[in-house]
């Protein structure tokens, strides 16, 4: 392949709870004690198809990528700019 040809598509999100810890830490015999506010804010997903040259199209939306939502995104952004 040349490699202006090669595209690659990535998605990645985004909420509040990105940055929380799965698992705590605590001493042997100790319970682990996980202190925090739960917080429901705003989830964001992109989606991202990059070249050799960088970024060709992105897409941010609320929410998550469901099917329907990929598709409309391969029909209507990528395969209208290819």
């Amino acid at each position: 392949y040349d490699p202006e040809e090669l595209r690659f598509l990535d998605e990645t999100s985004k909420d509040e709870r990105t940055t929380s810890r799965r698992f705590e830490r605590s001493k042997k015999g100790k319970r682990a004690a996980k202190k925090g506010v739960f917080v429901r804010g705003h989830h964001l997903s992109a989606l991202g198809l990059l070249t050799i040259d960088g970024m060709m199209i992105c897409s941010v939306i609320e929410g998550s990528f469901t099917v329907e939502k990929f598709k409309v995104f391969l029909q209507e952004d990528i395969v209208s700019a290819i």
